[in-house]
């Protein structure tokens, strides 16, 4: 039995839900699979002081992650050796012994801080254990190529090509998709997810989604929403961990109307399939969930960075509407819940592009290796 250690990090719930679905995978495979987050091998605090700056950041002033993302792009450019990569490196030997302790056979990354600490294990020449990186978003982002790793799984043929271009071998990058949970292509049907969340015949569902942080900037787009609705319409807004956000909905516009909040949730694919339309932040797990389970898409208030280069990637192959303004999002969002014809084209574009088995086909090569 292989024993395969998975190093994700708790910044957002992506990272998390492609290793889950990863380890789903490899588990159905006879795999024995551990899950960790390589910062905490440096300490337990500085573990609890990234997930917390980071989903503070993003919740609260998205526009101070985007300046850092940009920075962040512009030293990568440099190719000199990154603050990022020293930062994770200071962890390496400790990583290093728990994989030897532990019998681990390979590694699996879906987060940039486990990829440079495995490159920094790699350096020192004391394992020749395969890791392998899985990307979460539809760029190549900073300083993914100063890592060094067995095999890099990607989204899609075009950032492939990315990749390549930055200086990873092209035959150690392989356009996998990003792992979906299995649940997302085993979806209930429209009618039996409208039925179980209790949507009577008839209704026009639109879902918005807000992130697993619940992000504070898709309020003023509920008002611009509901707005736009009639009576046969429901909102569902998935505030995610925001209690907080969703509170204040539930006071401005009850919990009985047109709009009607859900916190975290683990059933998110049954909203997706029960929805017209589903209007997002771009973010690449979200959207890859949601091209799997096959939604209509609108993408609005992508926190600058790697969301920019997602909505950029859906729309440019038609997957997806990437919208400038809280009300253009509304307006893309009535076009497709209007029109028929339009929908089932971004439905059709989606099958072709996107890969619903990325988890199966990332755990057969983990386990091949």
């Amino acid at each position: 039995m292989k024993k395969i250690l998975i190093l994700t990090c708790n910044t957002g719930e992506g990272h998390n839900s492609a290793a889950q679905a990863v380890k789903t995978a490899l588990l159905r495979r006879g795999a024995d699979c551990v899950t960790a987050d390589p910062v905490g091998f440096s300490s337990e605090r500085a573990k609890k002081f990234v997930s917390s700056f980071y989903n503070n950041l993003i919740r609260k002033t998205p526009a101070a992650f985007g300046a850092m993302y940009k920075m962040g792009d512009l030293y990568s450019s440099t190719r000199l050796t990154s603050p990022v990569y020293l930062a994770n490196a200071s962890y390496a030997d400790s990583l290093l012994s728990y994989i030897k302790e532990s019998g681990v056979d390979a590694v699996v990354c879906t987060h940039l801080y486990g990829m440079e600490a495995m490159t920094a294990i790699a350096k020192k020449g004391e394992t020749d254990i395969p890791c392998y990186g899985v990307l979460t978003d539809y760029t190549c982002i900073p300083f993914l190529a100063e890592t060094r790793l067995s095999a890099y799984f990607v989204p899609h043929d075009e950032i492939k090509r990315e990749l390549a271009e930055k200086g990873i071998p092209e035959e150690r990058i392989f356009a996998s998709g990003i792992p979906v949970d299995a649940r997302f292509s085993e979806h209930p049907d429209s009618f039996s997810a409208r039925e179980s969340l209790g949507i009577e015949e008839g209704k026009r569902v639109f879902l918005l989604m807000t992130g697993g942080i619940g992000c504070e900037n898709m309020v003023k787009l509920c008002g611009e929403l509901v707005s736009a609705c009639g009576d046969n319409d429901i909102v569902f807004v998935l505030t995610g961990r925001n209690d907080g956000m969703k509170s204040r909905l539930d006071e401005k516009y009850g919990t009985d109307g047109i709009l009607r909040t859900v916190p975290f949730t683990r059933h998110v694919e049954t909203y997706m399939s029960a929805a017209d339309v589903m209007i997002s932040k771009p973010g690449g797990l979200s959207s890859t969930e949601a091209a799997v389970v096959n939604v209509p898409l609108v993408f609005v208030n992508a926190i600058p960075g790697c969301e920019t280069f997602n909505a950029r990637f859906f729309s440019g192959l038609g997957l997806a509407k990437s919208a400038a303004s809280d009300r253009e999002a509304v307006a893309f969002a009535m076009e497709l819940a209007g029109d028929r014809a339009l929908s089932d084209a971004m439905r059709r574009l989606q099958r072709e592009n996107i890969n619903p088995r990325a988890a199966e086909e990332i755990a057969a090569a983990v386990m091949g290796s």
